[in-house]
């Protein structure tokens, strides 16, 4: 949710700005130039907790899409599985770690 929140109020400012300098005669491209860098500086200086709150939500969505894959469940058991194997040939060796 707080990632919603994030990207709303940097697309609110982002078209504040833009219109604002097109209201200035900027021009189109340096409008959209502008609108792009401010939002992005004013955004990330006057609402850190915010930013941080969101990049959290984004690492939980991603981390969460990884967990669930096969192929991590997979190599996860393969690991295991040569885990074991060298544990017991260690043991048959005798080499301590």
């Amino acid at each position: 949710m707080n990632f919603l929140k994030y990207s709303l109020l940097r697309f609110g400012l982002m078209i504040v700005v833009f219109l604002l300098c097109m209201w200035l005669n900027v021009g189109l491209i340096l409008s959209g130039v502008f609108a792009i860098l401010i939002a992005f500086a004013v955004s990330y200086l006057a609402f850190p907790k915010l930013h941080v709150a969101a990049g959290q939500d984004m690492q939980r969505w991603f981390s969460k899409r990884r967990k669930d894959t096969p192929q991590k469940k997979a190599v996860a058991e393969d690991t295991e599985i040569e885990d074991e194997y060298a544990e017991q040939k260690r043991r048959e060796e005798g080499i301590d770690f």
